[in-house]
């Protein structure tokens, strides 16, 4: 009786919702439910009663975090609601808590960039950092979606509803050389496919969206250049974004390539700890109490406001003139 509900239920799904992600997550779920309710109760759905749908509310809280809970049970929800129209079932479903990962630095970033070594691994890298891409993403990519003309790529799907991200040319560079090695698809269909499997039993094949592919790609690399802490892919998403936003890039071109419809949600990616905040303090303040600097010091902050655009070119000869008398125009720029 389930199996047949079940059917019926992912047919609707289908109708009902564009984005895959959406269709699997809230159908597997929903499977669980009724698994649950036939193991612990002893009922199919047709005899679900609102003190069923409470009872699996409270095993999840038990059971499971409070994050995963969201899908779980709003999944619940669209089931006992949404499709069979029993309002009555609903429970009422928790909101996403904020979660202050241990994000990696930029100097661990870097190294975990630099412990891909095939093209494929170094592909999967720069786009995890530079297109803030998602495991998901991943198996959506299409190489006829790759318009290095415009600098646009496009996902086949999106959590957000986006599908471009800007082709860095970081990206650009990854991408030409990964064409250049790129194995041989087994089945027409896995053409157009980017990424196809390189070894192993998937050798010529995509791999399903439904594997941990990228995950176990992810944790071989991070092994590799020598992490001793646990590195998955949902790290680096954060980690890259912190990273972001402590080199000051702005917060809309960070919006814009991670894919988010509000603001809201970047910033809460935004993973930046105490000791980077202090770090932050200690290292721009420090700049710019230039007391106990000697002229030839003075000057060469003089020369990093002139690099990052702080002040014109008239205003740092002008400084210069104070700074160091005695100096010729000419040698200034020379000197330091």
């Amino acid at each position: 009786m389930n199996e047949e509900i079940l059917e019926k239920y992912w047919q609707y799904l289908r109708r009902e919702y564009r984005k895959t992600h959406t269709q699997k997550n809230y159908y597997r779920f929903v499977r669980k439910f009724l698994k649950w309710i036939e193991e612990t109760k002893g009922k199919t759905y047709t005899e679900l009663t609102p003190a069923d749908t409470k009872d699996y509310k409270a095993y999840c809280v038990k059971s499971f975090k409070v994050n995963g809970n969201v899908g779980r049970l709003n999944a619940v929800n669209n089931f006992v609601h949404e499709f069979l129209g029993k309002k009555k079932l609903r429970i009422t479903a928790p909101k996403s808590e904020e979660i202050q990962k241990d994000v990696l630095d930029s100097e661990e970033l870097e190294r975990y960039k630099n412990g891909a070594q095939t093209p494929l691994e170094k592909l999967i890298v720069t786009y995890q950092i530079e297109a803030y891409l998602r495991p998901s993403d991943f198996y959506n990519l299409r190489i006829s979606r790759h318009n290095k003309k415009t600098q646009i790529v496009y996902t086949d799907d999106s959590k957000t509803g986006n599908t471009r991200v800007i082709l860095t040319p970081n990206m650009e560079k990854a991408y030409d050389e990964y064409l250049l090695h790129r194995t041989k698809p087994k089945r027409e269909e896995d053409e157009d496919k980017l990424i196809i499997v390189d070894k192993g039993s998937n050798y010529g094949l995509a791999p399903s969206p439904d594997s941990d592919f990228i995950y176990r790609q992810t944790k071989k690399i991070a092994a590799r250049a020598g992490f001793n802490r646990s590195v998955y892919p949902y790290l680096i998403k954060p980690s890259a974004i912190t990273d972001a936003f402590n080199r000051q890039v702005n917060p809309k071109i960070i919006r814009k390539q991670a894919r988010h419809k509000n603001i809201e949600t970047t910033l809460r990616y935004d993973q930046t700890s105490d000791e980077m905040a202090k770090e932050y303090f200690n290292r721009t303040q420090k700049q710019l109490n230039m007391d106990n600097l000697t002229p030839e010091d003075k000057a060469k902050v003089w020369l990093d406001k002139l690099l990052v655009g702080e002040i014109d070119l008239k205003t740092f000869k002008t400084g210069l003139d104070v700074l160091l008398p005695d100096k010729r125009k000419g040698e200034d720029i020379g000197y330091i």
